[in-house]
């Protein structure tokens, strides 16, 4: 009986360890997902500004939205009048051509003109017949702008949209020391376009919900009814964005997140014959941002198939089960070789099971740390060791470079010669990364044809250096199943100042990236 007990403890021990390891690796394929997000919504944002900051640069726009404020003003505030109206369909017809390609090419959604103090609509672009009203008391990015002088960011929840807003001032020159404040001009797309862009990426279906009482308290009766839908007739959210509605169909009441609303969460879920990894987190817009608030307006939502993992701990349990049953029956007859021929052989049996434990532990660990393709590190495990480093550099005051590598036109590769062929060059291009590195540096795969390396102990100049050969061995590289066709990479080397977040350093590699593939590709550049 002590035999026995001793089994079902150890299938019992087993199954709270795979369960456990299977939670935290889905906790943090979750952190990983939302450090995706954020970074795609600060490039939206960056997008939004860009574009508000252009526009408001404008001679003629400044010149016309002047001449709308003195009209407005002189007309007795609110709508205006006649002049007004005529100056309004004045800008509103310049904008119109550069308008449609900006919507078109980087998702903006709304191009809106405000005049201060406070928020008073002059021109809607995207809703030229909606203006005049006031909305002080909703859009709080506005107000702010124009009382602070300053471009500002964030989402916030409009009379018609809800959106990601990139708000600048406009002056009637060039620059605000000698120059009127005129008004704020205000540039927003919807979270779709970052929806759209995270499962271009990685796969991830998603959605953004807004809470019902938010919803009502800021947006148009009529705007609620063309431009949202509820999650389910008997949920209380509204669904702002969603990338595939088979999201919608696994959860379908937003209530059952209500307990866990305020914090970063990861669950599984089963729909039909598939299991699901439904990651959420709370969703604030600028007003409770800007004040430090916790108060949310909604809820990001990122569902992930999780069917292989799942199954797969299912399998082990059985075949824990099979073990279990197995080893008592062996158990069982050692103990009588034992009588009869001694315990040698008992402890030989034993310490071959602890060994297979062993080499089980260390194949899961591998399996959590290592991309299947290249043995490279995952992305979340390179975070975590870059992390490390950069406090053991800070400690130490030492040096350390980061270089983002990127495949050139890597998918003409897999639509011209298929994706095992794909699958070629990157295991290639990873021996070559680990081939080039020291001992003491790491690299990992950072999602698709994107690779990653850290050099401790290396200043700028010696990672160019690096990042140059790497270009060049890339280059070189010759594989039978491209038919004699050149694989080339661009790589941004940056170095780490001391005091950047994990995320500004990768920023930072990355903005060089970027430059390498302006500059025509198949190079290195280092940042500045």
């Amino acid at each position: 009986m002590l035999i026995l007990l001793s089994d079902l403890i150890f299938v019992g021990i087993n199954y709270y360890a795979s369960r456990h390891a299977l939670n935290l690796t889905l906790d943090a394929n979750g952190r990983s997902l939302r450090h995706s997000y954020q970074l795609t919504l600060e490039l939206v944002y960056e997008n939004m500004l860009q574009i508000s900051t252009y526009i408001a640069s404008q001679k003629n726009v400044q010149q016309l939205f002047l001449a709308g404020k003195q009209a407005v003003t002189h007309e007795g505030g609110g709508a205006g009048g006649a002049s007004a109206a005529d100056v309004r369909e004045k800008l509103y017809q310049s904008l119109i051509p550069s308008w449609s390609p900006l919507m078109e090419e980087y998702g903006a959604r709304q191009l809106h003109f405000h005049l201060g103090p406070g928020s008073l609509s002059f021109l809607r672009v995207h809703k030229p017949n909606k203006f005049g009203d006031r909305m002080d008391d909703v859009r709080h990015i506005i107000v702010d702008s124009f009382q602070d002088k300053q471009a500002k960011v964030g989402f916030e929840i409009g009379r018609i949209y809800a959106g990601l807003r990139g708000v600048t001032p406009v002056w009637s020159t060039a620059g605000p020391d000698d120059a009127e404040l005129i008004g704020v001009l205000e540039v927003g797309s919807s979270y779709q376009t970052v929806l759209d862009k995270i499962n271009q990426q990685t796969g991830v279906e998603m959605m953004v919900l807004l809470n019902q009482e938010k919803v009502h308290s800021a947006m148009w009766p009529e705007s609620i009814s063309k431009q949202i839908v509820k999650l389910s007739e008997e949920s209380s959210c509204y669904v702002e964005a969603i990338s595939n509605p088979l999201v919608s169909e696994v959860l379908a009441n937003c209530e059952e997140l209500e307990p866990y609303k305020h914090q970063l969460r990861t669950f599984t879920q089963s729909h039909g014959d598939r299991f699901y990894g439904i990651t959420h987190f709370p969703l604030h817009d600028y007003q409770s941002q800007a004040a430090g608030e916790t108060k949310q307006v909604g809820m990001v939502v990122m569902l992930m198939d999780v069917t292989e993992s799942v199954m797969a701990n299912r399998q082990q349990l059985k075949l824990n089960l099979v073990y279990a049953v197995v080893g008592f029956a062996v158990i069982e007859i050692l103990l009588y070789l034992v009588v009869v021929y001694g315990s040698r052989t008992v402890h030989s049996l034993i310490d071959q099971q602890t060994d297979e434990i062993h080499r089980l532990k260390e194949f899961y660990k591998n399996r959590s740390e290592r991309d299947s393709l290249t043995a490279l590190y995952n992305h979340r495990c390179f975070n975590e060791r870059l992390q490390q480093e950069m406090g053991r550099a800070k400690r130490s005051h030492a040096q350390l470079s980061l270089l983002m590598c990127d495949l050139d036109n890597f998918k003409l590769i897999n639509d011209s010669f298929g994706h095992l062929a794909g699958d070629a060059v990157l295991q290639q291009v990873a021996a070559i990364i680990e081939r080039l590195v020291r001992s003491s540096d790491f690299a990992g795969r950072y999602g698709g044809e994107e690779f990653i390396v850290a050099l401790p102990e290396t200043g700028l100049h010696d990672a160019f250096g690096i990042a140059q050969r790497l270009v060049e061995s890339i280059a070189s590289l010759g594989l039978d199943e491209l038919d004699g066709r050149q694989v080339t990479a661009s790589v941004g080397a940056a170095m780490w100042d001391g005091q950047e977040s994990l995320s500004e350093l990768i920023q930072k590699a990355d903005s060089a990236l970027y430059n390498a593939k302006q500059q025509g590709k198949n190079r290195a550049v280092s940042a500045s």
